[in-house]
């Protein structure tokens, strides 16, 4: 009878050993599993990360091309409208000068016509005045008044 329950006790005891050693093993599984599953999850999460750093460096660096294609461009820009603006201001210079000479020549003109035919406009003077711009078309009004009072 004693070695019937050392038997009995023997065979509970590796019972309970095979039985603790298979829930072990499960456990570690479970553990094992588990910790691919937010392994997997957390290198899903991370890779997800990477990819969009690589894409946010990537566009970064497709716009600092473009900013610096544009910086390019706007800098020409700019000189043509600074070439432009010296331009417009070179037509006004010249502008201004053909005027200058407009008035110079038709002084001459009024002069020589003076000297040669001793008349402004067709009339006759009589007192000769010197002829500036203000004065040229008041003065050969007013001399013609004169002419014709006289007459």
């Amino acid at each position: 009878m004693l070695s019937r329950l050392v038997r009995e006790h023997t065979q509970k005891q590796q019972a309970i050993r095979k039985k603790n050693e298979l829930l072990r093993k499960e456990a570690i599984q479970a553990v094992n599993e588990t910790a691919d599953a937010l392994t997997d999850a957390l290198n899903e999460r991370v890779s997800l990360i990477f990819k969009t750093q690589r894409e946010i460096e990537s566009e970064s660096r497709q716009l600092s091309t473009a900013t610096a294609r544009y910086t390019k461009q706007t800098k020409q820009w700019l000189t043509m409208v600074e070439n432009f603006s010296n331009a417009l201001k070179e037509l006004g210079d010249v502008e201004n000068w053909a005027q200058v000479i407009e008035k110079d020549m038709r002084d001459i003109a009024l002069t020589l016509e003076f000297v040669h035919k001793g008349t402004i406009g067709g009339e006759v003077i009589t007192s000769p005045q010197p002829i500036t711009e203000s004065t040229s078309t008041e003065s050969s009004s007013a001399v013609v008044s004169e002419t014709k009072d006289e007459r």
